[in-house]
């Protein structure tokens, strides 16, 4: 970092002339500026010589024009000596030795220079809590600057490194503003700029360019600029959705979260897209929040971006990193600007994405699902739910389904039942469906295929893939409609059942092959779902967002004469 063009005297002169004590300092030393007069070029290179070194250029030119500084009592470091006081460090606590062990046999190159570190430095504090301010010269950059390294020894941690002199100096300016920040009579020239800069920050941000007011944002902060963080936490929600947003999420409503309130329009979409992704269709969703996004209103001056969405439990899950980013960039509030290329839609198309590992989850290693075409949703429980089953509020599928008592937990349930909690939706095609993906029970001989109760007003569709070890031990298709099986097939390993007409696209013999292996006659019987009968799923819905559950009828019957079957349960015991 070349000091060539920095102006040591003037930013001096500045933090002299903005200098004011804290609101819980007093006495007289609090309120005299910090600085000393310079020392003279003698003075300097007496130092050298005594020193043996050249001292390097930011810290050179700083004590040119102060000898020394008092920093804030609340810093590790309260003040910096001048040329009389400066000398070499010594490590008299013998810390080289401390991080030298702490050297495995492959070392970064920076923890190499900070054990050598506490041998070659030259401290320049004088008054300190525990603490001292290092200037190593074995750390040095192509201008000749030297690292400065501050160490609280009350910390326990590693020491925070500055490239140099002036970028520590820099720093504390940084936090002296910071530290008097809610002082009302603190306004000087560097705060009328910094709140100059957060204010074209706001702007910037309603016209998409986020990307140019994130910098402002962040260097307003440092400064403790009023709503400099607030804007900032906005933008980089948006960017990163967090833990923290997910978890706000239970408790949140639309109008809770903050999604609505914000112009009619707005609102009006908002309502469109939480009752779509209520039921799966997530990119529906998130169509309508575009469609909507650049009539979106500002309720308040410091608001630039509807991040409630991103608490509310249906419209969270949304809200990705990559749209996000579209929001960010869209202009909004009246504002002008050119619009960004849209984000793809994220759903995969049909089901072939069950055989994939999404994300950071594991992937369904065996599910079942049951879609009924052209029904309400809400129907289902009626259809193939147990006795008084109804929808739960939006839940994330994998909770409930562990979250569920077991059937040994359960009074006038029999163990050979098979209970499952389904996740439920709509697809953009428009089946409803109910899916259940966490179980991992396996295809029973006592299976019972839900499809033809599911079938009482229109066709509906079964399938069941065991879990896979590596491949799918079993794998069942069935389609009813009216009360009426049409045609089903059950695969185990090279036995194939079926009855009914099957379609030459659904053969099982033509879509299960010797050959194969892993996951492709799964894969293929997926695909062939998807263009013959038009099934998907949502797998954002699924593997990341809120759906209705409710607990079905059993999907095993009851066991007949000679026919046996095991109930294991296991049971954690605390110690």
């Amino acid at each position: 970092m070349s000091d060539a063009s920095f102006d040591w005297r003037e930013f001096l002169g500045r933090w002299q002339d903005e200098w004011v004590p804290r609101a819980d300092e007093d006495g007289e030393e609090a309120a005299v500026p910090p600085g000393a007069p310079g020392a003279d070029e003698t003075a300097i290179v007496a130092a050298e010589e005594r020193l043996g070194r050249r001292l390097p250029p930011s810290y050179r030119e700083f004590l040119a024009v102060s000898d020394g500084w008092r920093v804030d009592q609340l810093a590790a470091i309260h003040r910096l000596g001048g040329v009389a006081d400066v000398d070499w460090f010594g490590d008299p606590h013998d810390m080289a030795s401390l991080y030298e062990e702490h050297l495995d046999d492959d070392p970064r190159e920076e923890d190499v220079l900070l054990a050598g570190m506490w041998r070659r430095a030259l401290r320049l504090d004088t008054e300190s809590d525990a603490s001292y301010a290092l200037l190593d010269p074995g750390d040095s950059d192509a201008d000749g600057e030297w690292a400065l390294y501050v160490y609280k020894g009350w910390s326990g941690e590693v020491p925070d490194r500055y490239p140099s002199f002036r970028a520590y100096m820099e720093a504390v300016y940084r936090a002296f503003h910071a530290d008097r920040a809610e002082r009302p009579d603190f306004v000087n020239a560097t705060t009328r700029v910094q709140d100059a800069r957060v204010e074209e920050a706001r702007l910037l941000s309603l016209r998409g360019r986020y990307e140019e007011a994130l910098p402002l944002l962040d260097e307003a902060r440092s400064f403790g600029r009023p709503w400099s963080g607030v804007l900032l936490d906005q933008v980089r929600r948006l960017l990163a959705p967090s833990s923290g947003d997910v978890a706000a999420r239970g408790s949140a409503t639309a109008g809770g979260a903050g999604a609505q309130g914000e112009g009619e329009h707005w609102d009006r979409a908002v309502a469109e897209a939480r009752e779509a992704a209520r039921w799966g269709p997530n990119d529906a969703a998130w169509r309508v929040l575009r469609e909507a996004l650049p009539r979106w209103e500002a309720p308040g001056p410091w608001l630039i971006a509807p991040v409630g969405l991103l608490s509310d439990p249906l419209l969270g899950p949304v809200i990705t990193p990559e749209r996000g980013r579209e929001i960010l960039a869209t202009p909004r509030a009246g504002e002008s600007g050119s619009a960004p290329e849209p984000v793809p839609d994220l759903d995969p198309p049909g089901l072939a994405w069950l055989t994939d590992r999404p994300g950071n989850r594991e992937p369904f290693d065996g599910y079942r699902c049951v879609w009924v075409e052209g029904a309400d949703p809400a129907r289902l429980p009626s259809l193939i739910g147990e006795d008084g089953a109804g929808l739960s509020e939006p839940t994330d599928p994998l909770r409930a389904s562990w979250r569920a008592p077991k059937p040994h937990e359960r009074e006038g349930v029999e163990l050979w039942e098979d209970r499952a909690v389904v996740a439920v939706g709509r697809t953009e095609e428009g089946w409803a469906f109910a899916f259940d993906g966490y179980s991992h029970r396996s295809l029973s001989t006592l299976f019972r295929s839900p499809a033809v109760d599911a079938s009482a007003s229109g066709r509906a569709v079964v399938v069941w893939c065991d879990p896979r070890r590596p491949t799918p031990e079993a794998f069942h298709l069935s389609v009813a409609e009216h009360g009426e099986e049409l045609y089903s097939f059950t695969v185990r390993g090279t036995e194939i059942q079926r009855s009914g007409a099957l379609p030459e696209a659904l053969d099982p013999a033509r879509l299960f092959r010797p050959e194969d292996s892993g996951t492709d006659g799964e894969r293929r019987v997926l695909q062939a779902l998807h263009t013959t009968l038009g099934l998907s799923l949502p797998r954002l819905a699924l593997t990341r967002g809120s759906l209705h559950t409710f607990t079905t009828r059993s999907w095993t019957r009851a066991p007949g004469a000679g026919e046996g079957y095991a109930y294991l349960a296991f049971v954690r015991h605390r110690p």
